[in-house]
């Protein structure tokens, strides 16, 4: 007679509570991955642990990089202006295989590669699942580690690993998981400094086009869930040493990335032209260290070609207005009038703000609204609309004040002061009553 489904779901110790009739385990995993099994509450686990030393190159990069990293370089990754908001010995790695890849309820977990540094060896546990029926064990197993370390280091680990293993232990009744006081998700700042530089911002593109790593013989991420539904059907175990191999390059590229975003974060006009300048120009302002931004911001312009100066430099003035430097914000824009190019007009009228409203020198900030209604008319590139327009009234403004200033100043009135003025409609260039 069939079972009925709640008999199969007891059997596979998934109907939320102790399965009567424990289901046959595979065994074999021992023979092709060298590891032990641990013992839980509920039942054994079967772990694969490796010790590396901290000199152990993934790629180009040794993974002790990963805890060179400098304290502005840690505020930067976690937006935060405290000069230590975490330290990377007390830092775990996390990442897991699953049965899909769209996460959910029905999706399991069933291999959790966990690494930290201890001493001077980087320590690799791999917790492996042998059926469903084990998964309250896996969890158990897990959960001190997980627990044990304030800080996680994923890569897309915010949107999947973690909301993946809250659900398991949800949905296996048992308290909500552990949860770090600060996760350190990679994917974000790889997309930040190279989305425009690489074709995808993918683990496997990082590490070929970065770090160096070339996996000999690597297994798809996509047949990694046939793999293991090959095993537990069927008692496959050869094929898991690719999956346990694929988790374990996971981990050891993840420690050698964030030694190569500490670098780029701490160095950034050495790798002028292959990150995205202008993007850590605005993390530094989000952790509030954007004075140390305005320091390697010149060395980094000198190392980018000159038609690609224009982004960071408009950046940079807009960073130095916001911090008061407003002559050094000048400066800037003039540079960026003289370049001429698609920041020229917006360089020239945000010069003549500054010389209209700080200097009060009507005559130079005229000359600024001309030459931009001149790079205007020979433009190619399409303008905003009313920009003409705008610029037409502005010079019609600064050349009444001129004049004024300059009649204010023939009679010893303080021709220097501000010209506040609120002339009629004959009076202005383009017949209206306000500027």
């Amino acid at each position: 007679m069939p079972s009925s489904l709640g008999d199969t779901l007891r059997r596979w110790n998934v109907a939320g509570r102790a399965a009567s009739i424990p289901p046959p385990p595979c065994t074999g995993i021992e023979a092709v991955v060298a590891g032990r099994y641990q013992a839980t509450p509920h039942g054994p686990c079967f772990v694969a642990e490796q010790r590396l030393p901290l000199t152990w190159q993934q790629g180009r990069y040794r993974l002790g990089q990963a805890l060179a990293l400098s304290p502005l370089a840690r505020a930067l990754l976690t937006r935060a202006s405290d000069a230590e908001p975490f330290e990377p010995r007390r830092a775990l790695f996390l990442d897991t295989e699953t049965t899909g890849l769209s996460g959910g309820t029905g999706t399991y977990a069933f291999l959790v590669g966990l690494a930290y540094v201890d001493g001077d060896e980087f320590v690799l546990r791999q917790y492996f699942m042998r059926h469903p029926g084990e998964e309250a064990a896996l969890l158990a197993a897990v959960e001190d580690l997980l627990g044990a370390f304030p800080v996680w280091i994923t890569f897309n680990g915010k949107a999947f690993d973690a909301p993946l293993l809250d659900t398991r232990y949800r949905y296996s009744r048992r308290r909500p998981g552990p949860a770090p006081r600060l996760h350190v998700d990679l994917l974000h700042p790889a997309r930040r400094l190279w989305r425009h530089h690489l074709p995808s911002c993918s683990l496997g593109t990082l590490e070929r086009a970065l770090l160096g790593v070339r996996r000999a013989e690597d297994v798809p991420s996509w047949t990694i869930p046939t793999l293991y539904f090959d095993y537990v059907r069927r008692g496959q175990c050869e094929p898991l040493r690719a999956v346990f191999a694929h988790n374990e390059h996971d981990l050891l590229s993840l420690a050698a990335l964030l030694g190569l975003v500490g670098e780029v974060l701490d160095t950034p006009p050495r790798y002028a032209g292959g990150v995205d300048l202008l993007a850590i120009l605005r993390l530094y302002v989000e952790a509030q260290q954007a004075s140390e931004a305005i320091g390697w911001c010149p060395a980094a312009l000198r190392a980018l070609p000159a038609a690609a100066r224009g982004p960071l430099r408009w950046e940079l003035a807009a960073v130095l207005r916001r911090l008061g430097q407003r002559e050094e914000a000048a400066a800037v824009w003039r540079e960026l009038a003289a370049d001429g190019g698609p920041w020229g007009v917006a360089a020239q009228v945000e010069l003549a703000k500054h010389l209209e409203h700080r200097e009060r020198d009507y005559r130079a900030a005229t000359r600024a609204v001309e030459a931009a209604l001149a790079a205007l008319a020979v433009s190619r590139a399409p303008t905003a609309p009313g920009q003409r327009e705008q610029l037409e009234r502005r010079l019609g403004r600064l050349r009444y004040r001129a004049r004024l200033a300059q009649d204010l100043a023939s009679r010893g009135s303080g021709g220097e002061q501000a010209v506040k003025w609120r002339p009629s409609a004959s009076a202005r260039p383009d017949g209206r009553a306000r500027v």
